[in-house]
């Protein structure tokens, strides 16, 4: 089962897209970004839902003020009924909502086109390779590095979404930056240079190109060395991305007829 503090960081991502959203619509749309196991499902006691639903109503239950900032990164506000989740920006110490222009220009966007899917993990972790998943811990923790220098307070924003989610939401680690603002990183690794190609999938090109001017970026990681699990980064933006780089569709997922 799933804990309260893995649901947090579930929910996260799932605020960033939509700017807000209530506590039922979390319930409803939490399944998309989080697999639920056998113990997440079983029916709960006390309410008509399954336990892992009955836990985000726990979260909003369980709070004290009417307002509160979770570290991983949202805001509930409880003066709505029922409670509202908010994304958010700032550092620690100084969150505040999005502005109501952005929470209605991410709604907008989501009625535009659907959520990005899970991953099939069998198929998933045929293409995944060690040096991938070593390349995701190394800019997981170079990022906790680098918020630990401005904001201490603020190491729990930084999210390593794909060892939950797989490539399911575009993108493979959440920060933050200087500014508090919510950055996005897809993570490519590689032996060689920083020349080197480089795969991407549907969902992490539809993510980019839907995103171009929202602090998504590469980190190209290249040079790097296994044993020691360090290598060099290089940091490209959304918009170097789809002006400065090729897309080839050399390959195909193959199913029986």
């Amino acid at each position: 089962m799933h804990s309260e503090s893995e649901i947090r960081s579930a929910i996260k991502p799932l605020v960033e897209f939509y700017g807000e959203m209530t506590t039922s619509e979390v319930k409803q749309h939490l399944e998309e970004v989080l697999d639920y196991d056998d113990d997440d499902r079983i029916p709960s006691e006390t309410r008509n839902e399954i336990l892992i639903t009955q836990r985000i109503g726990n979260i909003v239950a369980h709070q004290r003020d009417t307002v509160k900032v979770y570290s991983e990164g949202f805001i509930v506000d409880k003066s709505f009924t029922p409670a509202h989740f908010f994304a958010i920006q700032g550092l620690s110490g100084h969150e505040q909502k999005i502005p109501e222009k952005e929470i209605k220009k991410r709604q907008q966007k989501a009625k535009q086109k659907h959520v990005y899917k899970k991953v099939n993990w069998e198929l998933e972790n045929e293409r995944r390779s060690l040096i991938g998943h070593l390349g995701e811990e190394f800019v997981y923790y170079t990022e906790i590095a680098k918020v630990k220098e401005f904001d201490p307070s603020s190491l729990d924003k930084v999210i390593h979404l794909s060892e939950k989610q797989g490539d399911g939401f575009g993108y493979d680690i959440c920060s933050v930056n200087e500014n508090g603002e919510t950055i996005f990183i897809e993570v490519k690794t590689t032996k060689g240079t920083a020349e080197t190609p480089f795969f991407m999938s549907r969902n992490e090109k539809l993510f980019f190109e839907e995103n171009i001017d929202n602090n998504a970026y590469v980190y190209r990681v290249f040079n790097f060395n296994e044993e020691s699990r360090h290598g060099q980064i290089k940091i490209v933006s959304a918009k170097e991305l789809l002006e400065n780089y090729n897309f080839d569709p050399i390959s195909f997922m193959v199913t029986h007829k």
